[in-house]
């Protein structure tokens, strides 16, 4: 689940309360509150680095979402620009999924994810993943941006 202010993460855990659904959340590299708060026990700001994914660059994670998701999350994936690029890639080109960087985080985290350790099976079954693609407010320059050549692929100035 890509985390911003922590309000979706926060509902995702709820939703999953009482089920064997575990949520993992996902971060850009440098703008990581909840990874830092999760840490730190308590609400922790950050000042974010530029980063593709501009929604998911809050100061700060909120109370609330804290206090929800703090024993709820397995787990916090920090991604850089590079692997959200190569998400929202894959989602435009050959998902034909058109979401914003922001969401397309959800994607490069669970990618993340696979590469950290082998997805955990249980009782020798594969696991089923879901990802949260949120949101479609991206300018066309950047679509066409980053469904171009990987090597031109930056933060806008």
């Amino acid at each position: 689940m890509p985390v911003g202010g922590g309000g979706g993460i926060a509902g995702a855990c709820l939703a999953a309360a009482g089920t064997p659904i575990e949520v993992y959340g996902v971060e850009p590299v440098g703008c990581d509150s909840l990874a830092r708060s999760l840490a730190a026990g308590r609400p922790t700001p950050v000042a974010p680095t530029p980063s593709l994914a501009d929604g998911l660059r809050p100061g700060c994670v909120g109370d609330l979402p804290f206090a929800v998701a703090r024993t709820a999350v397995r787990g916090v994936v920090r991604v850089d620009d590079d692997a959200i690029a190569e998400a929202f890639r894959l989602l435009l080109l050959d998902l034909k999924v058109l979401v914003e960087p922001s969401g397309a985080a959800g994607l490069a985290g669970a990618l993340r994810l696979g590469e950290i350790a082998p997805w955990p099976s249980r009782g020798g079954r594969r696991r089923t993943v879901g990802v949260v693609l949120t949101g479609g407010n991206v300018e066309a320059d950047l679509v066409a941006r980053l469904a171009g050549d990987p090597m031109t692929v930056g933060v806008a100035a």
